[in-house]
């Protein structure tokens, strides 16, 4: 059985479009994975300084009483 010209061009682009779909794949995985290791080690250098504000209850139940008896 003989080929149609449709079936030639396809058959030879194939190699060519393996290649560039393989070629994205690994771009983008690539991509992920290099920017989560930089992010690793980028935030392990650092040291967090959280601050933290506590309330003091004394006045809370305070200001809470008045404002119910009124």
């Amino acid at each position: 059985m003989k080929l149609s010209n449709r079936q030639l061009i396809l058959g030879s682009l194939q190699p060519l479009l393996f290649c560039i779909a393989m070629y994205c794949v690994i771009l983008f995985i690539s991509v992920f994975l290099c920017s989560s290791i930089y992010n690793a080690f980028k935030t392990g250098n650092k040291a967090t300084i959280t601050e933290t504000q506590t309330a003091s209850v004394a006045n809370f139940e305070h200001s809470g009483a008045a404002a119910l008896k009124q």
